[in-house]
């Protein structure tokens, strides 16, 4: 069985506030994602600043889709996240980010689009406690996704049996998709359209993580 993460892209303060006290009648912890412009065009609300006044209910991760996450990663762990996840193709210093998020014992993920070649990870492996294979191409919640993304999560799990593995991006709760990602070996599926935009997200995160079990 894959663990169920809510992903919050939010649109203001009290949006964030909002899904996350939801999410914490559900689940036990969220992602927060961070766009600011500079690495893709989407832009969303994430002040780590504001973020850590705020008496949060649950934890939550960081996946910084932004160009030079060495300049807000130690802003993000100052905030309580408990794990931060890069991009790939981030043109910053991600060796600055390691070493940032390593020395205030933090969890380290390196996030991959759809695009990217896997051998691309290789030399991050030995690095990372957690890859995030992306699903959808990075940015707005609520896109198609791709199937080829099964075999790549399939692909990294037989190379690397230990690695905990997590996929971002149009996983619903319809179509199995859920069932089969777990069985090629995801840990962790990241759901975020699927549970804002239903009438009951509790009932949508249920169904996704009943379809979870292999």
């Amino acid at each position: 069985m894959s663990n169920i993460l809510p992903a919050i892209l939010a649109k203001n303060e009290k949006d964030l506030r909002e899904k996350i006290y939801a999410a914490s009648e559900f689940a036990e912890s969220v992602q927060i994602d961070v766009l600011d412009g500079t690495l893709y065009k989407a832009n969303c609300w994430a002040d780590p600043e504001a973020i850590a006044a705020l008496p949060l209910p649950i934890p939550f991760d960081a996946h910084l889709m932004v160009a030079k996450p060495e300049d807000v990663a130690l802003l993000w762990v100052k905030a309580g996240a408990k794990r931060i996840v890069v991009q790939r193709d981030a043109p910053g210093n991600l060796g600055k980010v390691l070493e940032q998020v390593r020395k205030l014992n933090r969890e380290f993920g390196l996030a991959i689009n759809p695009e990217i070649d896997l051998a691309e990870l290789e030399e991050f492996i030995p690095f990372l406690d957690y890859v995030l294979v992306l699903g959808v191409p990075p940015g707005a919640q609520g896109r198609t996704f791709d199937p080829d993304t099964i075999g790549r999560v399939r692909n990294i799990r037989a190379k690397h049996p230990n690695l905990k593995i997590g996929v971002d991006g149009g996983i619903t709760d319809s179509a199995h998709l859920a069932h089969e990602l777990a069985a090629a070996g995801a840990d962790e599926l990241v759901v975020g359209s699927s549970l804002w935009r239903a009438k009951d997200p509790a009932a949508a995160y249920r169904a996704i993580a009943e379809d979870a079990i292999v």
